[in-house]
Parts: structure tokens; sequence; C-alpha cells
């Protein structure tokens, strides 16, 4: 009886490494684009909030004609050019002054942290450290489609849920700013990796896509 033995050739042994290689790629986990994506999360989150506190907290002062200045906003900012990165906050201009103060910040509903952090971007013991998005999340870039400031972007919510894209700084600035049109903010991280999220014109629904 003759005994017949069958080896792999060169080219199925690469081949087959290469399957493997295909496969089992699949299942490593994506740090980069997962933490991108939770970052992207946590800012649903916030905007939610944001929009519902909004709804919640009418800013509407028949006695103060630029009650408007007070609604509620997630801004979007660079942290100092020293250390460089982005990072954000969510708070109520109850001044009128332009300053963000800690004390007019709103708190992470689970961590009871204020969502604020100053341009050095350090957390404080109560400051959220999930604001930080290039120091926690690896964001290197953010473009928003309907920025009217001079800077990266800030998202307003009125006591109906809709959306504006500035404070506005005249009496006549109340509605200037609604958007009308999807606003997409896009996310990027330093592998090119980007996640975008929209805000709905006239309805100011937030999710991903």
């Amino acid at each position: 009886m003759k005994y017949f033995t069958k080896s792999f050739s060169l080219l199925e042994l690469i081949f087959t490494i290469a399957l493997i290689g295909i496969i089992s790629s699949q299942f490593i986990p994506k740090n980069n684009l997962s933490k991108l994506n939770i970052a992207a999360d946590k800012i649903i989150m916030y905007l939610k909030y944001t929009r519902y506190i909004a709804m919640i907290d009418n800013k509407y002062n028949h006695l103060d004609d630029m009650w408007f200045r007070e609604r509620w906003t997630v801004k979007f900012q660079n942290c100092s050019s020293s250390i460089g990165g982005l990072y954000y906050v969510v708070y109520s201009d109850t001044n009128h002054g332009g300053g963000i103060n800690k004390s007019e910040c709103l708190k992470d509903p689970i961590t009871n942290k204020y969502l604020y952090s100053h341009y050095d971007c350090n957390a404080g013991s109560d400051e959220s450290k999930y604001v930080l998005l290039t120091k926690t999340f690896g964001v290197t870039n953010i473009d928003i489609t309907c920025n009217k400031t001079s800077t990266i972007g800030q998202i307003s919510f009125d006591h109906m849920g809709k959306a504006y894209s500035k404070i506005g700084l005249e009496v006549e600035d109340s509605k200037k700013y609604y958007i009308k049109d999807d606003c997409l903010i896009k996310m990027y991280d330093k592998e090119k990796n980007m996640v975008e999220l929209v805000i709905e014109g006239h309805t100011g629904f937030i999710y991903k896509r």
C-alpha cells in the first residue's frame, strides 16, 4: 500500500497566513476608533442633556432685552497653545459677560462634576475629564458645518428644543442664528478616523450617523 502526503505549497501557505490575518484583525479592538466613538457618544449625551435643561429652564425675560444670551450652550474651545488640544463646556451666560465661569456650568448628571475646563485642559477634582476631547479621547480636530462664530463653534438651545449656532450681541439677534438646515459635527483623530454627529434643522434632534 502506498501512502501519499500532501504538503502546502509556498503560495498556499502565504495565502493561508494572509487569510488568517484578515479574519483575526476583525476581532482586534480598534482602540482609536473606539475612543472616538466614546467621545461622540458623550457629546451626544451632553447635547441632549443641555437641550432637555433648556426646555425646562425657559430663559425668556420680558424685562431683559438680552435674555437670549442666557440660553444653555455647548461650546467647543481650544486648550492653551502651549498645551494644545480641544475641550468643551456646557454653560449659561447668566451675567451676560461673555466669559465662562464654572458656577455657570451644568454638572454631569452621572458623576456630578462640572462640564467645564479652564484653557489649561487639566480637570480639577470637581471637573469632568470627559470634556477634554484630546487628552481623554485623542480627538485632534472638530468641524462644525453650522458654525457662525470666530472659533470652533457652539450649539445653544431654546425652551422649544430648537438649536442655534451662535448667541448674538444685539437685541434683534434672539432668533438670528436659528439652525434651519442639518448641522454636522465631524470629529477626527490622528489616524484620520471620523465620526459624524447630526443636529437636525428646525427640530434640534441629535444623533450619530
